[in-house]
């Protein structure tokens, strides 16, 4: 009878000590898991403003970044630049923003891409992993095309922005 105690009694520990140890293998490589996002090395492709979206096809309004000249300021400091310049002025620059917009372009963003968005609205924020649930319409998006596929506009990256 002891011996039968004695046996059951390591069965027991090898059990616990087996499952703690894959518990212990699982939650650490969680944490040593980092995911690596990160956006090509080329200029992208398209930026554009969201008009709509049903489910991976983006239909965006497609901006030329070299017309607009507040194109790579902030929110904040657009608001502060616009309120800076004279009524005329500030029309002159809102006809050549909306000049700056160029057509409807149809977008399919495949879901397993990398993408990446701020983690909150101020400019110094950190980019976070990004997915399709996080595009809202009137958001803009800068999309790197999959230069391999030529006849159709797949996405291979995407940046997502909060600026609206």
């Amino acid at each position: 009878m002891k011996k039968i105690l004695f046996l059951a009694i390591i069965f027991i520990a090898l059990l616990s000590s087996c499952s703690s140890d894959t518990n212990e293998n699982t939650n650490s490589s969680n944490l040593d898991i980092t995911i690596n996002i990160s956006q090509p090395e080329r200029k992208m492709d398209i930026y554009g403003k969201v008009v709509s979206q049903e489910w991976n096809e983006i239909t965006l309004l497609q901006v030329d970044t070299s017309k607009d000249p507040t194109f790579n300021m902030t929110s904040e400091e657009k608001k502060k630049y616009m309120q800076s310049l004279p009524e005329e002025s500030r029309k002159t620059l809102k006809e050549e923003i909306n000049s700056a917009i160029l057509w409807q372009i149809k977008i399919i963003i495949p879901v397993w891409i990398a993408m990446t968005k701020k983690e909150a609205q101020w400019s110094d924020a950190p980019n976070i992993e990004g997915s399709l649930a996080d595009i809202q319409v009137w958001w803009y998006i800068s999309v790197w095309l999959n230069q391999s596929i030529a006849d159709q506009k797949i996405a291979e990256f995407v940046k997502i922005s909060f600026i609206q």
